[in-house]
């Protein structure tokens, strides 16, 4: 008895002092985020106590009201500075240590796709991405280009059976079709493996696609995201964290079978598929090369990580792309049929990478609908030490102080909008939110300011040392669909466009409004041309 007595003691004081520190700790967090001087900046109120500003998703229109530096509420109403200035944003890229990804973020994109590329910082990103720079060089990419077409023209010809059924037009999701594309297409080019996504005699989905869509669905739902800011709450066993080890425990197997195979036909000397030029296979080549330093090169659990890095960077934002530029021009019927008239000029239905990059309107068409519709629309990064953020012109704070710099302090959380930058009025002119690709055409003299961005002058894939490593393979698979869709069917808008609204959950999508619990939707009426 005495010592069970003891022993509950013990607990009970451990438990105290637990508790002692967690008050404490929040007392600590709700003081700092009341006395931040983030908060001298303009920006709207603060909001609900738990939530902050973080449903009210105004973000273009605050930006149109206090300007292109701002401070509002996230969660537990701490402060975010939210940034659309373009001196400001670059110092921010090209001092990437300094301004990494915060944790909580990490810990939400660790559990989608593990601790690969996108989530590491510092020197392990450097290390990782120097192993994988390689397979995403533009030589290699240019080599992909024909599973692109085989595909783009695999979707032509299953909405041509679609079409013949209907006098009217073939009425469906265009997501569904542009992410079973770009599935099938990160399969093969990605990994050397077939997920048959468009084949429609093939029942059912591949395992990896079943692990990862079950990796995306355990990571998703509100109590992750309390999770994420209040770590103590990821000790609290769920269902749903049941379920997230064992997908994760599938892909991390799935990945480990891929791994194993790729190892044994770089060691044969070749590939049976593609001849060794899928992503996966050129990255366990260059991980294994002997003029790699040893403490360089990445261990097996690191390159199993990078699946589903690949997965999502190759996958989920170019069908997004493919989406939101075929939004933009059932909108414009009239640059659709200019676009068709280029494209239908070209007497074959595959395209060598210079042939395919000598389509002037298409390129217009493609940089206007990722500089609209940038499938990741904003960027968070947090201070990590004591720094001074310059601007571009100077701003008036909430108390009448004119201001030049922003100083920031460890720990201030920073929301780059990328989408505010690219649709900015001063940058791009009063028509900057309208779909204009002629706008590509001539350089402008309102276009010239320096966006540091990785390409096209905009800040759709991000820019500097964590630049979108993927973009050239993203835009020239969007490219090769995008030719041989518009060369064959004219595409028209099923609901009104008012009906629609978009939500961002990794990248940026469609939905009914009145149906957002049926999931992304793009409903298009498609009609072959004649």
């Amino acid at each position: 008895m005495i010592e069970n007595a003891a022993l509950l003691t013990a607990f009970i004081k451990i438990a105290c002092l637990i508790a002692s520190f967690l008050v404490l700790n929040g007392t600590w967090t709700l003081y700092r985020n009341y006395t931040s001087p983030l908060w001298r900046l303009k920006g709207p109120a603060r909001g609900n106590f738990f939530w902050g500003n973080q449903k009210e998703k105004t973000i273009p229109e605050w930006l149109n009201e206090y300007g292109r530096v701002l401070t509002h509420a996230s969660f537990l109403r701490r402060p975010r500075l939210l940034l659309s200035d373009t001196k400001a944003v670059s110092h921010i890229v090209s001092h990437a240590t300094v301004y990494p990804k915060d944790e909580n973020l990490r810990y939400i994109l660790g559990q989608l796709v593990g601790n690969g590329m996108i989530v590491a910082e510092g020197d392990e990103h450097k290390r990782q991405r120097r192993v994988m720079n390689p397979a995403f060089g533009n030589a290699h990419i240019k080599e992909l280009i024909p599973i692109f077409f085989e595909k783009a023209l695999q979707l032509r010809d299953t909405l041509n059976v679609q079409c013949a059924n209907s006098d009217v037009g073939y009425r469906t999701n265009a997501i569904d079709w542009m992410t079973k594309t770009t599935l099938d297409i990160i399969g093969i080019a990605g990994f050397g493996y077939d997920f048959h996504a468009l084949d429609t005699a093939q029942a059912g989905k591949s395992d990896l696609q079943l692990a990862f869509d079950a990796v995306g669905s355990a990571a998703a739902g509100r109590f992750r995201m309390v999770q994420a800011m209040i770590p103590i709450f990821r000790l609290i066993p769920t269902q749903n964290a049941a379920a997230l080890r064992s997908a994760q425990k599938n892909m991390d197997s799935i990945g480990s079978s891929l791994l194993s195979e790729a190892k044994q036909m770089v060691a044969l000397g070749e590939k049976v598929t593609n001849a060794g030029k899928d992503l996966f296979s050129l990255l366990v080549r260059a991980n294994t090369a002997t003029d790699l330093p040893a403490h360089q090169k990445l261990s097996d659990k690191d390159v199993v990580t990078q699946v589903p890095t690949f997965f999502v960077a190759g996958h989920e934002t170019t069908a997004s792309s493919l989406v939101w530029m075929m939004y933009a021009l059932t909108r414009a019927p009239h640059v659709q049929e200019k676009l068709r008239q280029e494209l239908l000029s070209v007497p074959t239905d595959t395209l060598s990478f210079d042939d395919l990059s000598a389509l002037p309107y298409l390129d217009a068409v493609m940089r206007e609908a990722l500089r609209l519709h940038a499938p990741v629309i904003f960027t968070e990064r947090v201070a990590t030490k004591d720094d001074i953020l310059p601007l571009s012109e100077p701003i008036e704070d909430r108390y009448g102080n004119i201001l030049d710099s922003i100083r920031v302090q460890p720990g201030d959380l920073i929301l780059v909008s990328n989408l505010g930058i690219n649709t900015d009025p001063a940058i791009w002119g009063p028509d900057a939110h309208e779909f204009k690709p002629e706008r590509w055409m001539v350089p402008r003299a309102g276009v010239t300011v320096s966006i540091p961005g990785v390409w096209s002058n905009i800040m759709s894939f991000w820019g500097g040392a964590r630049g979108c490593i993927g973009f050239r393979f993203s835009i020239l698979e969007a490219k090769a669909i995008a030719f041989t869709l518009y060369r064959s069917f004219k595409f028209e808008l099923a609901v009104k466009h008012e009906e629609l609204t978009s939500h961002h959950f990794v990248v940026q999508r469609p939905y009914l409004e009145k149906d957002i619990a049926a999931g992304p939707q793009l409903p298009i009426i498609v009609k072959p041309i004649v």
